[in-house]
């Protein structure tokens, strides 16, 4: 009899678990699942490296990383991106310490695809050693493009100096097409834009007097005749 009622009992509990509603938990939201990921940062985010000292990028403060969150042309979803007061420091290695060299602006953003410091493009023009900084690595229209000059142990902010004379502190080249050094020119591909048939390509001498790269001459080049990095 005890069997009976037993398999009874467990028919019901059976009928029961069958019409009980699944539990669903509620999705969170993009902004929150952003914030999940959300961290504070105050690692080394560029390096230079060269035998009189190295070139570092890092936050004055603490920064925040978090994941670029949705592919586009600025990036892939797993991307990191970093946003905060950054500063450029030079770190001797002869007279041993380190200084402040410059800072970027307050809207300052790297995208990189992992965590490690990204590498400055290193090369020599007019006697000195220069180093290019780009803070994402891709974009949909050009890459912000930071340079730093260093002579005899010592680094600097290597502003440029357009056409018309204005000084900036930074300029905006094509992806995908790497900086070149051709006759004592740096020789610099312009971001390019929706509708565009062509692109500056830009022509940089080092101005040793005034600590400047200027336009030496620009020329426009059909977009589809542009060669780009494998």
């Amino acid at each position: 009899m005890s069997l009976v009622v037993l398999n009874f009992i467990l028919a019901l509990s059976a009928c029961a678990d069958k019409d009980r509603a699944p539990l669903i938990h509620p999705a969170a939201s993009p902004a929150a699942e952003q914030a999940r990921w959300n961290k504070e940062d105050i690692a080394i985010r560029a390096v230079g490296t060269l035998p009189e000292g190295k070139l570092i990028v890092k936050p004055m403060s603490q920064a925040v990383a978090a994941p670029l969150g949705a592919p586009s042309c600025y990036g892939q979803e797993t991307d990191l991106r970093w946003s905060g007061h950054y500063e450029a420091w030079w770190e001797s290695t002869s007279e041993g310490g380190s200084s402040k060299v410059s800072e970027f602006p307050d809207d300052f953003e790297i995208v990189q695809q992992s965590e490690a410091p990204t590498p400055m493009q290193h090369f020599q023009l007019g006697g000195i050693d220069i180093l290019a900084y780009v803070p994402r690595y891709t974009d949909c229209h050009g890459l912000e493009t930071y340079f730093f000059g260093v002579k005899e142990g010592k680094a600097f902010p290597l502003k440029l100096m357009l056409n018309d004379g204005q000084i900036v502190p930074q300029i905006s080249q094509i992806p995908h097409r790497s900086l070149q050094i051709q006759s004592e020119e740096l020789v610099l591909t312009g971001g390019f834009g929706a509708g565009q048939e062509f692109v500056d390509v830009y022509h940089f001498q080092y101005d040793a007097r005034q600590q400047l790269l200027i336009v030496a001459s620009k020329e426009k080049v059909k977009y589809n005749d542009l060669i780009f990095d494998e």
